[in-house]
């Protein structure tokens, strides 16, 4: 369990063919998201439960910034909200979300597409970088979710 403690979530990326040919989505949802070649499923586990969000992909060019804090505060935020309009990536974020652990295990993350970075010529080691520049960031993190 304290190794869940490192991401507030995990993400995992599916081809259109294989959420189609999956049986556990009623087609009543199915039929509400609209049709693109590739579904996010993004997974919050929590002590009883397990929150699934699914946000549907024009690519599979999915990426997850997964920034690790020394504590949340005023400044932090406006920093990271600084970092997400410096590069546009409020067009890219597909879901984004912040939380404490026992008050010191304290994450942001941001799953975003990557097209919409190479469309500006910026890199995600650049944005990365940016992040690393806001106080009380310790460490910054890019995953690869794509498939």
């Amino acid at each position: 369990m304290e190794q869940d403690k490192k991401q507030i979530s995990y993400g995992k990326l599916m081809q259109k063919k294989d959420f189609d040919e999956n049986t556990f989505i009623p087609n009543s949802v199915r039929e509400k998201l609209i049709s693109t070649p590739y579904y996010l499923f993004i997974f919050i586990p929590a002590n009883d439960l397990i929150k699934l969000s699914i946000f549907p992909c024009e690519n599979n060019d999915v990426k997850k910034i997964l920034i690790r804090l020394k504590e949340f505060s005023p400044d932090l935020v406006k920093g990271i909200s600084d970092v997400l309009k410096k590069y546009n990536l409020d067009i890219g974020t597909i879901h984004t979300t912040g939380l404490c652990f026992e008050a010191i295990n304290c994450f942001y993350e941001t799953y975003i597409n990557a097209a919409t970075l190479r469309k500006e010529n910026i890199s995600i080691e650049e944005v990365r970088d940016e992040f690393l520049k806001v106080q009380r960031v310790k460490d910054v993190k890019i995953i690869n979710i794509g498939a």
